[in-house]
């Protein structure tokens, strides 16, 4: 699949769009899926481009106190005079997600509102924006007639809705695409597959579509504006799980070529997702959370818009596999989607999170016996140090794998702390359980010559298999050969007491 000659074509197209006059339409006008205006007729109502604020070398944090606010500082970095501006519901990701590849390809924000009433700020912010045509993503019921009515005082304002999300979707794509070589596929019952999809279409300037898995096939609305676009290549975004194995030989028998990008969760979906669409690297790469939606929907479009590849992450670190691909682009500069409290300073930081076990101890917790730590599953390359506790207090100098119990732990109970460490992860430590209280073993071997430990002072004599007690006649003239705490423990072993 030639991506990069994709968005040659495709930037080409749009490019060319920006010189083409045609009529404007009226500013009260609602657009449906069956009913929408080609990207010519937007583009010829538009400034000629966009300018967006680059990013310094390091970290940018984008975010505010809210979603909305999160969307408003995002926005920030388009200088006016935009060609589009995208409003949707900031209480859902399907049309803001069908939005933002949009946004991106035209050149403009996408902006959240609350259902009923659009807010001052954001009122605000596309008053800044100047924009040259606004876009309400989502029927009456997810943006109100009420939030149109205010849009249109600022610019144009058309709405692009559909019976449900896959309808708003198509709708929005015939807005935007008037052809694409290429489009991407993902899931619309979640947000992260097509999230990390749109950072990808934005370096093809290709559409992303929506599908729900729990279907049969895929939608013959679907397939009709593939063909329509003029598609030759699909990009699946996610597993068989989320779009499943049919659709994809629905789109290979009717001619498409197929390129699934699908992992074992939606972090490794993410990494690999951005590792075929960026082979050559990248300048700038974007970070959410993949753990909700709302800090990434805005800047997904930002992201398409710089051709940058949109990440997600665990809130206190980056996954591994997340961590590695965002190593190898090698971008100078990370734009945070959120605060600190939805992407950590040290997630920020691109270090990983170890894939980390409980560890266990093996051996028995005896009295001059010997326990080793076993470590569990950890990330490959982890390096190891271990402390060992008695009843939950540190032993000092017991910072091997290994524990010799002595008589110190006796009726303590033993567990060791493992902690793994590896250049660019975030060290992890874990705890074992607990063993059971530490006895003292039923016999031993003698303290020295003619001594037997205090604690098991039965002297056992093996060439003549008896055993002599404190006070009898050869006690203090047998060198012991074994040593047993009580009496049973010696006749257990054998032993007969000895007759003086």
């Amino acid at each position: 699949m030639r991506l990069r000659a994709v968005a040659i074509a495709s930037a080409a197209l749009v490019t060319l769009s920006l010189t083409i006059a045609v009529p404007a339409r009226a500013a009260a006008e609602s657009i449906t899926a069956s009913e929408v205006p080609s990207p010519l007729r937007v583009a010829a109502e538009a400034a000629p481009f966009s300018v967006v604020t680059p990013f310094a070398s390091g970290t940018t944090r984008l975010y505010g106190a809210s979603r909305i606010e999160t969307a408003i500082a995002t926005s920030k970095r388009y200088q006016p005079n935009v060609p589009v501006a995208f409003v949707a519901t900031a209480g859902n990701f399907p049309d803001a997600l069908s939005a933002a590849a949009a946004a991106a390809a035209l050149g403009g924000p996408l902006l959240l509102t609350p259902p009923a009433a659009l807010p001052s700020n954001v009122l605000a912010e596309i008053k800044r924006l100047q924009p040259a045509r606004i876009f309400v993503v989502g029927g009456t019921g997810v943006v109100s007639e009420n939030v149109a009515k205010t849009l249109r005082g600022v610019a144009p304002t058309q709405r692009l809705g559909g019976a449900d999300r896959y309808s708003t979707g198509l709708a929005i794509v015939r807005a935007a695409f008037s052809s694409s070589a290429h489009a991407i596929i993902a899931t619309g019952r979640s947000f992260p597959d097509a999230l990390a999809a749109t950072g990808a279409a934005g370096t093809t300037a290709a559409p992303v579509i929506l599908v729900d898995g729990a279907r049969p096939s895929i939608p013959s609305a679907t397939m009709q504006a593939l063909a329509r676009l003029g598609v030759t290549s699909v990009g699946i975004a996610g597993g068989t799980g989320v779009v499943p194995i049919g659709f994809e030989a629905q789109l290979r028998k009717a001619g498409y070529e197929v390129t699934r990008y699908g992992g074992s969760d939606r972090y490794d979906t993410a990494a690999i997702v951005n590792r075929a669409y960026f082979p050559s690297g990248a300048s700038t790469v974007f970070l959410a959370t993949g753990v909700n939606f709302p800090d990434a929907l805005a800047g997904a479009a930002l992201a398409g818009r710089l051709g940058a590849p949109m990440f997600i992450t665990t809130p206190g670190c980056t996954p591994g596999v997340i961590r590695e691909a965002v190593a190898d682009l090698g971008a100078a500069a990370r734009v945070v989607m959120g605060g600190p409290s939805v992407v950590s300073d040290v997630a920020a930081q691109n270090l990983g999170c170890l894939t980390a076990s409980t560890p266990g101890i093996s051996g028995s917790a005896i009295v001059g016996r010997t326990l080793t730590a076993s470590e569990g599953k950890w990330s490959s390359g982890t390096s190891f140090s271990y402390q060992w506790f008695a009843n939950g207090t540190a032993v000092s100098g017991a910072t091997g794998r290994s524990f010799a119990v002595t008589t110190a732990h006796v009726n303590k109970r033993i567990s060791v702390r493992v902690t793994g460490t590896k250049p660019g992860y975030v060290t992890v430590s874990r705890t074992s359980a607990a063993t059971a209280a530490v006895p003292y073993p039923s016999r031993t071997s003698p303290a020295g010559s003619y001594t037997c430990p205090a604690w098991a002072p039965i002297k056992g004599n093996a060439s003549s298999m008896i055993y002599h007690v404190p006070g009898g006649q050869f006690y203090e003239v047998t060198n012991p050969e074994e040593c047993f705490r009580t009496e049973a423990a010696a006749v257990a072993a054998g032993y007969r007491k000895s007759k003086r």
